[in-house]
């Protein structure tokens, strides 16, 4: 069934304009969300009188027929393909390549009849500082103007910051603005690190492309380097499997588990080193791990002949046991859902229901909710109907408050059990995230990403909560400022009840203060004999 609720850019149009020498093909570009580039202003004259200076004077050998996967012709939403082209090495400059005319030679599913548009220049005479020349996609049109035809250029950041005239090559490449690298033959970007800009279009537009991390150039004869991943589920009450498919010429595929969140970057050296040296190792194509309560990191790599990574990838996962020993149910929280309605107005309204709530029987103050966009959730039929709620998992689903200090409080990273198509989604706070990426807790602005609890009720400031989607990024949740969870009190009445020795209770304020007896609303630590608890008095 269809998936409606994404961010997804504009859909290709369906049919194409030809003029009769060289026919403009046209596309459609959602400036809206397409991820963007800050680029500093520049003149664009001087940009443009620059483009393909190296087809003048430079001579070229051809090398024979490679192939080309695209990742930019994605940011008008047309599917990833792989094709022939042609590649060619400049005769002076050993690997310098030319890759001929990729969107027009006939060969590009999108645009099936040859035109002339431009051929990509890719410096790879430093295998891993590869960077490509700043050059104009002719006649191919993102409707950005209407009725205007608008240049698009390609490149990546060495490319343009060189073009502009910022740096030199040499200069550009030490200071790691080059986002490729070739290995085996194959030339590939860093996701994100290739752009497209329109410096004509207002005061100059430009976006990310190669979103996806798909842009490859396999010379004529390149290895077989591939490799993926195929990750079905993410969260798992005992063992999670996922497949991985590694090229014919990937020596050995390594992986790691570990407890908690180590990175959310994919260029984390030390990580990927680690498990080059120390994880295990991975066959057949499938992979079993075993995640610990909470979210765990799985990293993986793919090594070429000599041991040199040329595939990996990081991605979360998360152990979902009962642990029935550990929490013991404390009734049901008044929730205000304003996380999924922040991110999806148009579809989603905001919700005020209730849903199960445990506490930590060693860390009172911590809780967990059960199911939260379960059942209970009002809009549940709605987002099965439309399988962005995952029916299919054997376990509870559960999101994690820590409120032991009622100034701090903070949501773990939590899978909620939906994909809204850009991979499943994890819920949590942005005092957490503080936390895992070792920020200073006492700054201002980071205690602002923490929530508070008041008389029982749990708040966050408006925007203080992310749902993350791997596939897609971050986007906030709270900004209507309706969220809340409200804690089930306990009674006056229950705190007089000595336990099953007859031991006296004492109660403690969070701070540690004894109290003959708490009389103001408030949060306070009982004592019973063995038992510690966390009570709230409205």
């Amino acid at each position: 069934m269809r998936k409606v609720y994404t961010f997804a850019i504009a859909a290709l149009l369906g049919s194409f304009q030809y003029a009769s020498a060289n026919p403009v093909q046209h596309l459609s570009l959602n400036t809206e969300t397409t991820t963007k580039s800050v680029l500093p202003a520049g003149a664009v004259k001087s940009r443009l009188a620059k483009s393909q200076e190296s087809l003048d004077t430079d001579q070229w050998v051809l090398l024979g027929t490679g192939s080309y996967t695209d990742d930019i012709l994605t940011n008008a939403g047309v599917e990833s393909a792989t094709w022939d082209v042609e590649i060619y090495e400049n005769e002076s400059t050993p690997g310098f390549y030319r890759v001929a005319n990729p969107f027009g030679n006939g060969n590009c599913p999108t645009f099936p009849e040859p035109f002339e548009s431009c051929d990509f220049l890719i410096h790879a005479e430093n295998t891993e500082g590869v960077w490509m020349e700043y050059v104009e996609m002719k006649n191919i049109d993102f409707g950005l103007m209407d009725g205007e035809y608008c240049p698009a250029y390609i490149s990546d950041m060495a490319g343009y910051y060189i073009n502009a005239g910022y740096f030199d090559p040499e200069t550009a490449v030490s200071m790691g603005m080059a986002g490729g690298s070739m290995v085996g033959g194959c030339i590939t970007f860093e996701k994100e690190q290739l752009l497209m800009e329109f410096p004509l279009f207002n005061d100059g537009l430009s976006f990310a492309a190669n979103v996806n991390g798909l842009f490859k150039v396999a010379l004529p004869g390149a290895k077989d380097l591939s490799f993926g991943l195929e990750i079905n589920d993410i969260c798992t009450d005992k063992t999670l499997t996922f497949g991985y498919k590694a090229g014919a010429d990937i020596e050995e595929v390594k992986y790691g588990i570990y407890k908690g969140l180590l990175s959310f970057q994919s260029n984390d050296a030390s990580l990927f080193e680690s498990v080059k040296s120390d994880g295990l190792v991975a066959a057949d194509g499938v992979v079993s791990v075993e995640p610990e309560y909470g979210v765990n990191t799985v990293a993986v790599v793919a090594l070429a002949e000599g041991g040199q990574i040329v595939g990996k990838q990081v991605f979360y996962c998360y152990g979902q046991q009962e642990n029935a020993d550990e929490w013991e149910s404390i009734g049901k929280a008044e929730y205000s859902e304003d996380v999924l309605a922040s991110i999806y107005p148009e579809d989603l309204n905001h919700a005020v229901y209730e849903v199960e709530i445990q506490e930590s029987t060693t860390v009172p103050g911590r809780y967990r909710l059960v199911d939260l966009y379960g059942p209970a959730y009002p809009q549940y039929g709605k987002l099965v109907e439309e399988n962005n709620i995952l029916t299919g998992h054997n376990h509870h689903h559960y999101v994690v408050v820590d409120a032991t200090n009622p100034e701090r409080v903070f949501i773990e990273a939590s899978p909620i059990g939906a994909d809204f198509t850009f991979g499943q989604v994890s819920l949590f706070s942005e005092g957490w995230l503080s936390m895992q990426l070792g920020a200073d807790l006492e700054s201002p602005e980071v205690i602002e990403g923490f929530g508070k609890l008041v008389d029982g009720e749990i708040t966050f400031l408006g925007g203080a909560i992310f749902v993350y989607m791997p596939d897609f990024g971050m986007p906030r949740g709270n900004v209507f400022h309706k969220f809340y969870i409200k804690i089930p009190s306990k009674s006056a009445i229950d705190m007089t009840v000595a336990d099953e020795d007859g031991a006296k209770a004492e109660y403690y304020t969070v701070t540690g203060v004894r109290l003959p007896y708490p009389t103001a609303p408030g949060v306070y630590i009982r004592k019973c004999g063995d038992k510690t608890e966390k009570i709230f008095l409205k």
